[in-house]
């Protein structure tokens, strides 16, 4: 009976540290996937003050996994993954792209 008793104490333990901990790493994720795209705004704004007439921007390289996306429209970044989006700006308006894990796109200014 006692070890029935300790089994069922020890998951309800475990169970209370569980949530929290997956909240933890959401939250951590979450934050990474907002940098990411942070990154990439910050790619475009130098892009921007630099004295090149093109970048070539590659999916692969620029995006955190291969299930990301990312949709320029104007002045807004926004990073897709699955049913979540992560958004930053842009110095610049860029037009309307979108890049895949696969593209490549190349943006040069007017």
């Amino acid at each position: 009976m006692s070890r029935i008793t300790l089994i069922i104490c020890g998951l309800a333990v475990l169970a209370a540290v569980a949530v929290p901990l997956q909240s933890f790493y959401d939250e951590r994720y979450d934050s990474s996937m907002a940098d990411a795209a942070d990154h990439i705004s910050f790619i475009l704004d130098e892009f921007w003050a630099s004295e090149a007439d093109t970048l070539t921007l590659r999916g692969w390289e620029i995006l955190p996994s291969a299930d990301c996306s990312i949709e320029i429209d104007g002045h807004n970044l926004t990073v897709h993954l699955k049913d979540r989006s992560y958004r930053s700006l842009i110095s610049h308006d860029i037009g309307k792209i979108i890049i895949g894990h696969g593209s490549i796109v190349t943006v040069s200014k007017p």
